[in-house]
């Protein structure tokens, strides 16, 4: 076994890889002396780059902690659309393994230790025959699993993620659980600490919820409305906004929703002067305290705008206007999982910090290190247990 790479999977979609994979390589480049690399072999998400599609992911880490490596290496292989047909048509490019090892065996010889971000679920890239539990056993390197927080559901994910790991006899390092709304914290660790270590599974952190790291910023917020004339910009535009406010209600009624959610960004008609005027006069009078975290008005613009401007530049409110109507900027952002950019430097700072103050890294490196530690830990097969319950019947003396 590989003690050179981790493979961090996770239980599905936006289970928290990238964000535990930042708060690792960070802390990693601190204490090792090698420092660390980064790859995510098959990049489900892509974002143009010099006319070419790159991961997501890998562009974040790779931007975001300064890690300075040829795209060629921490993204051998990216899932545009339509690439799934293109090889149930085809067949297999003969290449992918070939690529992504080569990429792998050069990450590991410049640095201590690459850790290695999967895509999606356990079983996302079946259709290339290159699931997460596939390519971890290319590269022989250990696993561990990241989990949304819960009890049953936590226990049962665990369950069927680790399964595929389990049949391909790759060993796993442990388990962080993600996303622990902080007044749970103590009943969930309660249970999944004494049902983990029954198993022989470490748990190495419970990383606790925090609203804001799945919340747009400023920047984020104009480019999804197509925010096309930009009134006001606030200078640090990376500020994440607490989600949005649909300006819908009467004044007193979005006023009121504005005390509650200071942080939110106001979509609003450009047809309802009145609302600008009463937060404004709330604002001037001290009556509201801070808030709207940001100003779109949406819609063709009116005339006579140009005191909101100077307004809203004076009490430090964004301020950005969208041609899309207020019903369809909310659709929008209704549909839209928000994720991490590399220019949000103030929400990956947190992030970082966060992943240090509630993982132990340094015991997870111990494990990794340590070869008796580093057994095979999955739950056991569903399949094996009925065999051993069917030999106790038939085979009972």
């Amino acid at each position: 076994m590989d003690k050179s790479g981790i493979y961090i999977a996770g239980s599905d979609m936006n289970a928290g890889k990238t964000t535990f994979s930042l708060g690792l390589i960070s802390w990693l480049e601190e204490h090792q002396e090698g420092g660390a690399s980064f790859m995510k072999p098959l990049g489900q998400k892509t974002t143009l780059l010099d006319g070419e599609p790159v991961g997501e992911d890998t562009f974040l880490v790779n931007t975001s902690l300064g890690l300075d490596i040829p795209l060629e290496y921490t993204a051998p292989f990216a899932m545009s659309s339509g690439i799934s047909e293109k090889f149930l048509e085809e067949g297999h490019p003969s290449d992918m393994e070939k690529k992504i090892m080569k990429a792998f065996r050069y990450l590991r010889s410049i640095s201590d230790v690459v850790v290695v971000e999967g895509t999606g679920h356990p079983g996302v890239g079946s259709v290339f025959n290159l699931c997460n539990a596939s390519v971890a056993s290319l590269m022989n390197i250990p696993v561990l699993l990241v989990l949304d927080a819960g009890i049953g559901k936590t226990i049962d994910r665990f369950t069927l993620c680790s399964s595929l790991f389990h049949d391909r006899d790759i060993p796993l390092l442990g388990v962080v659980i993600n996303k622990v709304v902080k007044s749970k914290m103590e009943k969930i660790r309660k249970y999944l600490d004494p049902w983990f270590s029954e198993r022989g599974i470490p748990v190495f952190g419970y990383i606790p919820y925090v609203k804001s790291f799945a919340k747009p910023s400023l920047g984020m917020l104009g480019r999804e409305l197509g925010v096309e004339t930009l009134i006001s910009w606030k200078k640090n535009s990376d500020v994440p906004v607490e989600g949005f406010i649909a300006g819908f209600g009467s004044s007193s009624e979005i006023i009121s929703e504005i005390s509650n959610s200071p942080e939110s960004a106001l979509l609003l008609s450009s047809k309802r002067h009145e609302i600008v005027d009463a937060i404004l006069a709330r604002r001037l009078s001290s009556s509201l305290d801070k808030g709207p975290g940001a100003i779109v008005l949406c819609g063709k613009p009116n005339e006579n705008e140009s005191y909101i401007a100077d307004a809203c530049d004076k009490l430090d409110i964004p301020l950005y206007r969208s041609l899309k109507s207020t019903g369809d900027s909310v659709s929008v952002l209704n549909r839209r999982i928000f994720k991490i950019e590399p220019g949000e430097s103030i929400k990956i700072s947190e992030i970082v910090k966060t992943i240090k103050e509630n993982v132990d890294i340094e015991r997870m490196m111990a494990y990794l290190q340590s070869p008796e530690r580093l057994q095979k830990r999955t739950a056991e097969r569903p399949m094996k247990r009925l065999k051993s319950w069917v030999s106790k019947i038939f085979y009972r003396r």
